[in-house]
């Protein structure tokens, strides 16, 4: 596929997508992203301030979608979990080698089988409707737009959260067709959409919005080495606060794969290092994996399955106060990192950790952080902030791991990139 072609593809994806949503409002059908394309829907609808509620539901309800398979795919590339299958999609993720378009079809229709292990493209349409989303809503008024201020809070969110994916877990970040980003340049942008997405959700009191964009632009703050406004945002976050990416079982684009395909599908395992987790002999509720007593569908991995998402519907946290906590850890260090670590702790009836010396504290942080951010789309980000080794030698199945750490763009955005 020549660059052109997969740019092109990725475009009319992003067209495609908006003139579905409109699809659905106009037949009424329930579930956004659960009916076909009708053939005499124009686009041009799509400028209409009557749809652009619908617009932003789509590009949400898109981001949800791609969100699972960012999960699933790096929970395997960072070793959360085993490959238990024999697709070779799934050995790509699980060993790191990716093929040239590894990630690059869509997530599902209704009718269709769903994807496996797809995040770059579903996650590339996402930012695009979220920034279409944003464009258009900038050019309507308030008169046009009912709820249009916490409109934009919610498409500056997504689209924040979309761009921080992409540059966390791939080597460089591609938007549209400008040159390469590196991945802080577009934690910059991220950073910029999560400003945005705060300043909306308080002028319309939105305190949903307001505190996930809180916590996402905390967590691009301190991997850009703004300790201090890490921790300002962070501190900010109320009590056990959580905003969900949500799922349902039916249609097959609406579940959590994340779940389904460790607990229902056997194509995954829980790794050995996630198995029996206790801290100071109590055994740790965050991360809950039960021998299945069984093998995965490969006939030879113990399957292990995890008890954090109980069905397909099982929403997927996005942002969180126990991540803020780790957050304020991170960046004040020393007795405050000991007190928020403890106040998680509490939380989770876990016995108080003693402290100790700055490494130490640190190597706690991370460990946290493995065990709170579990099967949250976090580990692959640590391994390269924190410079955790990735597996090396060969995997359980004999199948020998990579040298890749960040994830290589598909081969069509890189030609002709500067």
């Amino acid at each position: 596929m020549t660059i052109r072609l997969a740019r092109a593809r990725r475009a009319r994806s992003v067209q495609a997508g908006l003139v579905l949503v409109l699809a659905q409002l106009l037949t009424a059908c329930s579930g956004v992203l659960d009916v076909s394309l009708p053939g005499n829907v124009n686009a041009s609808a799509l400028d209409q301030p009557t749809l652009a509620a619908t617009i932003v539901d789509g590009a949400q309800a898109d981001f949800e979608c791609a969100f699972t398979q960012y999960v699933e795919s790096t929970a395997l590339w960072s070793n959360e979990v085993l490959n238990a299958s024999g697709g070779a999609e799934v050995v790509g993720w699980s060993a790191r080698f990716t093929r040239p378009e590894a990630g690059t079809t869509q997530c599902p229709t209704a009718t269709s089988n769903r994807g496996s292990f797809t995040p770059y493209l579903p996650l590339q349409i996402a930012r695009g409707q979220a920034e279409l989303a944003l464009d258009k809503l900038n050019g309507f008024t308030d008169a046009q737009v009912s709820g249009r201020t916490l409109l934009i809070a919610r498409s500056a969110f997504y689209s924040g959260y979309a761009h921080m994916l992409l540059s966390e877990g791939y080597c460089q970040l591609a938007v549209d067709d400008g040159p390469l980003l590196t991945p802080a340049q577009g934690l910059a942008i991220a950073e910029t959409k999560f400003t945005t997405a705060i300043a909306a959700a308080t002028t319309v009191n939105n305190s949903a919005i307001l505190n996930a964009a809180r916590v996402a632009r905390a967590r691009v703050r301190i991997a850009l080495g703004n300790k201090t406004g890490a921790d300002a945002d962070a501190k900010l976050v109320p009590a056990s606060f959580r905003y969900d990416a949500t799922y349902a079982a039916t249609p097959v684009r609406r579940r959590n794969t994340t779940m389904e395909d460790i607990n229902l599908k056997f194509h995954l395992s829980v790794a050995p290092a996630y198995r029996g987790l206790t801290f100071g002999g109590v055994a740790d509720p965050r991360v809950i994996a039960t021998d299945a007593k069984r093998v995965g569908i490969d006939a030879v991995t113990p399957e292990w399955i995890q008890g954090k998402y109980t069905a397909p519907e099982s929403p997927l946290p996005l942002a969180t106060w126990d991540e803020a906590q780790l957050i304020i850890a991170e960046a004040e260090g020393g007795q405050a990192a000991v007190d928020a670590i403890n106040r998680i702790h509490t939380r989770y009836n876990l016995p108080a950790y003693a402290g100790g010396t700055d490494a130490q504290i640190l190597a706690q942080i991370i460990e946290e952080r493995r065990r709170s951010l579990w099967l949250d789309g976090h580990q692959i980000n640590d391994h390269l902030r924190f410079n955790i080794p990735f597996a090396t030698g060969v995997d359980q199945k004999g199948v020998r791991y990579n040298n890749e750490t960040c994830i290589p763009l598909p081969l069509s955005e890189l030609t002709g990139r500067t």
